[in-house]
């Protein structure tokens, strides 16, 4: 990757001048926002452009939005530059896609904190999601580690599933190789803006990625450089991503064991742990993990047959030219099979009149963080419309 574009600084921008997707993109530029408050922010105004043109006082009803915050989002304008980071994006051949466009991937759709702006370099599939996997493991990994992430990177790629890591040294590097080696699929999920690669060595493995093998992907605007956050914020998008998530190689303190964390318990995925030598620090997490209810793992066949997965597609027939049918418009958006628990509940007591948060916690009997994440979720799916003042409205 060359060096990173530089944005000039930010033109007195105007709301009017702003698509709705522009204002989306807009709201992810403000420092320190993130995907949770602008999330809040947008069920309190119900869209981007209400909140971007909301005075600083009504910006601080929101939970989470202190008066710095809100003062930071009043005057968008200055600390912003949509078109200079749009701009930015076609010059390194990036596509920008948003929560509300037709083509974010589905599996995000059910996390209570999607990405609400992702940067793509290559392609994702839909159908990438149906058998992902994600390897993850230390970056100081042995040769052992290297291995055994390239082998199974390989052979599951092979069998029809798709990679998903980190793109960092040791196990990611290693796992998305593998899935080259066996000319499959991977996505990798940076903790940082796509201007430029982190570690820069793997700015050639991206071009062997981007190249008909998958997608790399980020939430953060074009320059933002990785940082003490990043990383975990990236790692919640690596396990949403997955069906299953297997630990390599990984000391205490890993970063891959809070993607195994979130992956168990926030998406309901199965973790799968690789053994090591009980005397080596580096197998300490994957121990770890085992002792609290992981399943160990030796095979890459062990994992496809805990998974169901036995009856795998071959390669040849994974990576066809046959064009991919027209999507049904009527799973478009969130189907409705994937619907949380509930829905039918949720719309019959907005019809009733409970349109506001508040009312619907009293009506439902259910706490504000269980009911948040629903109706983002039926909002994609289009069967509700968020009104002004945090109230909602069930669709004609």
């Amino acid at each position: 990757m060359e060096q990173s574009c530089s944005l000039p600084p930010a033109p007195i921008q105007t709301l009017h001048s702003l698509s709705p997707r522009e204002s989306l993109i807009t709201l992810n530029l403000i420092p320190g926002l993130g995907s949770v408050r602008i999330q809040a922010l947008l069920e309190f105004f119900g869209a981007a452009e209400l909140v971007l043109s909301a005075p600083s006082n009504m910006l601080e009803r929101v939970p989470g939005i202190g008066a710095k915050m809100a003062a930071a989002i009043a005057n968008w304008s200055h600390c912003t530059n949509v078109q200079a980071e749009l701009e930015c994006a076609t010059h390194y051949g990036v596509r920008v896609v948003t929560l509300t466009d037709d083509a974010y991937p589905q599996a995000l759709r059910r996390m209570s904190d999607p990405p609400i702006v992702l940067y793509v370099l290559g392609e994702w599939q839909q159908e990438d999601a149906r058998r992902a996997v994600s390897i993850v493991g230390s970056r100081l990994a042995t040769p052992y580690g290297m291995t055994i992430a390239r082998q199974f990177g390989r052979e599951l790629a092979d069998a029809g599933s798709t990679i998903i890591s980190g793109l960092a040294k040791g196990i990611d590097t290693a796992a998305h190789y593998g899935a080259l080696d066996a000319g499959g699929r991977t996505i990798a999920v940076l903790g940082h803006g796509l201007s430029q690669i982190f570690p820069q060595e793997n700015a050639e493995l991206v071009q062997h990625i981007i190249r008909g093998h998958g997608a790399v992907v980020s939430e953060f605007p074009m320059n933002l450089r990785p940082g003490r956050t990043t990383f975990p914020q990236r790692n919640r998008i690596v396990a949403a991503w997955s069906r299953a998530t297997l630990v390599v190689e990984a000391p205490s303190h890993s970063g891959a064991l809070h993607t195994a964390h979130l992956s168990g318990t926030e998406y309901g995925n199965t973790v799968f742990a690789i053994p090591g030598m009980v005397d080596k620090p580096t197998s300490a997490g994957c121990h770890a993990l085992i002792r609290d209810g992981a399943t160990l793992c030796t095979t890459p066949a062990e994992l496809m047959e805990d998974m169901g997965w036995c009856t795998a597609p071959r390669q040849m027939e994974l990576f066809t030219t046959t064009p991919s049918p027209a999507p049904n418009p009527a799973t478009r958006s969130f189907c409705i099979a994937q619907a949380p628990e509930g829905t039918q509940e949720i719309l019959a007591a907005i019809r009733a009149g409970h349109d506001t948060m508040d009312a619907l916690c009293t009506a439902l009997g259910l706490p504000a963080h269980v009911l948040n994440p629903q109706l983002m979720r039926l909002q994609v799916q289009r069967l509700l419309v968020p009104l002004p003042g945090g109230r909602f409205q069930v669709a004609p």
